[in-house]
């Protein structure tokens, strides 16, 4: 089947509408050739930079949005500096402030990943310089492969990026203190665990890897060799099932009891990750990260982030539903269009925290794509270590990630 034509698979002409205009918002944000031709430059000017400040054999890495396949065209540009060596940031901002081609530049070495933020004049680019955590190549090709596993998968992610930045959700302005990485990982959880998944859980993926696979080689790597994955059940849904399905889900899912796992492919118990020393976060909030399975994407959102995320996530719901049950003319902008709450709604979780039930509009036939409860056994500490040790991160990640995290 054509990808087109799987793209446009719908039911009803309204859902038909819908899927064509969030191709159509796709088409008209995503990066175009002459952005993705322009980063190039960047890359090689900061290159350039470093060469002549002495770090010889220095190399640049674009990674994140830039690489992944769901940026903007005026998304940050993320780059992770090879130096061959542990870098002073200070030092090496006061390098780059040496090119007049980069102003506003700050490091910031307390950061968990100390960075250097710059901006490119000439393009109005913001770019961020990482020097000591190859984590995020890994991500950048995985998030790369979702895209490529399925044609519904890029469309979905940017559609909810779209919405997330039009809300003042995510962005270095937001209100809710949510990265897009966060939303992005969200969007990939809830496709692994829907009722047909589309996609494969990282602890899966892993099992065709090779040992010493380079990161640049990930998503072409998992590419190449799908068809030893486990089958994935068929699924029909259109992107525009796929939002509603996601914003219900996460506008009804139980935050204080549950770990969102994107390696495990599934929502865990936060109580038998504690007891089991896997995973440990106070936080309203818990995403873990596919690869850093010790931390949580989501640690800087605090209780009211979180009654404002549920509030976004319910008229994200209603608005969604009404586009594709309606039969007046309805416009897609109106689900970018921030509604605030003038007063607290009962059915909604992010205004009446004490209330357990869904929304009415989730029921109906719309409603499928919301996750089955399937009861799983969860595994000890020892059982997990070991499923680790054998099959999965540990075996499978390169050997400078085993020496960081100090498995030998």
């Amino acid at each position: 089947m054509l990808v087109q034509e799987k793209l446009r698979i719908c039911k009803t002409s309204e859902e038909k509408e819908m899927n064509d205009h969030i191709l159509d918002i796709v088409k008209e944000n995503e990066l175009k050739v002459e952005d993705h031709e322009e980063r190039v430059r960047i890359c090689s000017s900061i290159r350039e930079v470093f060469i002549e400040a002495g770090y010889t054999n220095c190399l640049v890495y674009p990674y994140g949005s830039t690489l992944n396949g769901v940026g903007f065209s005026d998304s940050d540009l993320d780059l992770y500096v090879d130096l061959g060596f542990s870098g002073d940031t200070v030092k090496i901002s006061k390098s780059l402030a040496k090119d007049t081609d980069f102003v506003n530049i700050k490091a910031v070495p307390n950061a968990r990943v100390p960075i250097v933020k710059a901006v490119h004049f000439p393009s109005g680019i913001k770019c961020d310089l990482s020097f000591g955590n190859k984590a995020s190549l890994w991500n950048t090709e995985f998030i790369r492969f979702c895209c490529l596993s399925d044609p519904r998968v890029r469309p979905l992610i940017m559609v909810v990026r779209y919405w997330g930045r039009m809300h003042g959700l995510v962005g270095r302005e937001g209100n809710v203190r949510l990265c897009n990485y966060a939303l992005t990982m969200m969007v990939i959880a809830y496709l692994q665990q829907i009722p047909c998944p589309i996609l494969h859980s990282v602890q899966q993926l892993l099992t065709i890897t090779d040992v010493d696979l380079a990161p640049s080689s990930f998503s072409s790597h998992l590419l190449s060799k799908a068809h030893i994955l486990p089958l994935l059940g068929k699924n029909t849904d259109s992107i525009s099932d796929l939002l509603l399905g996601f914003f219900n889900h996460y506008h009804s899912f139980d935050y204080s009891s549950n770990v969102i796992s994107i390696f495990l492919g599934r929502t865990c118990s936060r109580e038998q990750f504690s007891a089991g020393n896997l995973f440990k976060s106070s936080n309203p909030v818990c995403v873990q990260d596919p690869f850093e399975l010790d931390f949580n994407i989501c640690r800087n959102m605090n209780e009211k982030s979180l009654r404002l995320l549920k509030c976004r996530f319910y008229e994200g719901s209603k608005k969604t539903r009404k586009l594709l049950t309606s039969q007046e003319s309805t416009s897609l902008a109106t689900l970018f269009h921030p509604s605030p709450h003038t007063s607290p709604l009962l059915d909604c979780h992010g205004c009446n925290t004490n209330n357990p039930t869904q929304p009415p509009w989730t029921e109906g036939p719309i409603c499928y794509t919301q996750p089955a409860k399937i009861p799983h056994y969860m595994p000890t500490i020892a059982e997990y270590n070991l499923a680790v040790l054998r099959c999965s991160v540990a075996q499978r990640m390169p050997p400078w990630w085993k020496k960081w995290r100090g498995l030998y």
